[in-house]
């Protein structure tokens, strides 16, 4: 048998050397490339624009750090400074991390500590501290793009709503969230039911939640007026008033199952099956049972049986698929707020929330339009076009194929003036 040598570079070593030449190859390339278009702006502005000095800019870009060296401009005809470089290819004033980076370093604290995110989220041995992630956490603007499209199935909505308790800042006691799942049929696969059409969405405030979930089954569930749909939960009585706030439907309440039979076995020693628990007679016996029960769950089952003892006959419809595991928060947001030593502020857990939601709801994250940018100076709008840059300052020679392609389009997309 031949024996390979020790003193052989292994194939992994030869893979991560090209790599990391490459990128600091493209790092490198890139950074020629827009000091090239920075001297090509400088040969082509007007005489009122002053050079006051070269400065150099530092971006974290998913490849590693870009650095490069841009003219600092002072505008003697609108009395005001300038970079143009930064101006005309808008790159945010301040801004040291490309959009990429923030979502990428934005989705790890939405699941690890901002440390650990830090460290994921940018290129080896240049990790974001804890301070610089809280950071972007908070100034980051970003909405959430939903494509998913619906599987069509006869199969009722099913909407479920619990609660997750979390340490808030200056608050004296835990802050509830609220937290909700809808799905829309259930796939089998061996043992394991699988939720099918699921939507998770979270929220603090009560209206504005249940605004959402309004919204969420018209537009994207296209729930007709007198269409059906299970609303199921534990036995806390906004869950039991839920269904009024749901306008666009007719929703029925269904408590969970659990709930109702683990309340009834700790308060009165008795088990029952969905038969005995929709008998009247059985009913009114829990009803006397209960009545002088001060405990605070026997109140409510006590309070569902006078009031809506109805609601228990979904547990005999088969169409009712009953209250899931894969819809409890446990499952989304307990594993990063439930950690005791976490502080946070109210705005942090409704922004991470939305991460989560968006990656369990297959959603697409972009980043929004808060960034400060530099303004062009209105002769040079009018003078330079990307088909200059493409003519002067890129020089194809080398380039692949895909990368020509790229450049034909941005001068295809930018034929006219640059604004």
């Amino acid at each position: 048998m031949d024996i390979i040598p020790t003193n052989t570079t292994s194939f992994e070593e030869i893979v991560n050397y090209f790599i990391k030449d490459i990128k600091l190859s493209g790092l490198n390339n890139i950074a020629l490339f827009l000091e090239n278009l920075d001297q090509f702006l400088y040969e082509n502005r007007q005489s009122h624009l002053k050079v006051i000095k070269f400065k150099e800019r530092v971006i974290q870009t998913s490849i590693g750090m870009l650095r490069f060296k841009r003219r600092y401009y002072y505008d003697t005809y609108e009395n005001k400074y300038r970079y143009l470089l930064d101006a005309f290819l808008s790159i945010p004033k301040r801004n040291r991390y490309m959009d990429s980076v923030k979502l990428k370093i934005i989705e790890a604290a939405s699941e690890m500590s901002y440390e650990k995110a830090g460290r994921y989220g940018c290129e080896d041995g240049l990790p974001a501290s804890k301070a610089t992630v809280c950071r972007l956490i908070k100034q980051t603007e970003f909405y959430i793009v939903d494509n998913y499209k619906i599987i069509k199935n006869d199969a009722k909505i099913h909407l479920q709503i619990d609660e997750k308790y979390v340490h808030i800042k200056g608050e004296k006691n835990q802050k509830r969230l609220l937290t909700a799942t809808i799905f829309k049929g259930v796939k089998v696969k061996g043992e394991k039911r699988i939720l099918q059409n699921r939507t998770i969405i979270s929220g603090s405030k009560i209206n504005t939640f249940f605004r959402r979930i309004n919204n969420i089954l018209e537009k994207k569930y296209k729930v007709l007026t007198g269409e059906e749909i299970y609303v199921s939960g534990d036995l806390a009585t906004y869950i039991q008033s839920s269904p009024e706030k749901i306008y666009v439907c007719k929703a029925i309440y269904v408590p969970d199952k659990f709930h109702v039979e683990h309340t009834l076995k700790q308060q009165t020693g008795i088990i029952a099956n969905e038969k005995e628990l929709n008998d009247k007679d059985f009913q009114k016996d829990i009803i006397s049972y209960l009545k002088d029960d001060i405990n605070p769950e026997s109140k409510k089952l006590l309070k569902l049986l006078k009031t809506n003892p109805e609601c228990l006959r979904c547990y005999l419809d088969p169409n009712y698929e009953g209250c899931s595991q894969e819809c409890m928060n446990s499952h989304y947001y307990a594993t990063r707020f439930d950690k005791v030593p976490n502080v946070w502020k109210l705005k942090t857990i409704e922004k991470l929330s939305k991460i989560i939601e968006a990656k369990q709801n297959k959603n697409i994250v972009k980043i929004g339009f808060k960034d400060d940018y530099y303004d062009m100076p209105y002769d040079l709008e009018t003078t330079v076009t990307f088909e200059d840059i493409y003519r002067n300052v890129i020089n194809t020679d080398g380039m692949t194929y895909e990368m020509k392609k790229f450049f034909d389009r941005i001068c295809d997309g930018y034929d006219a003036k640059i604004i």
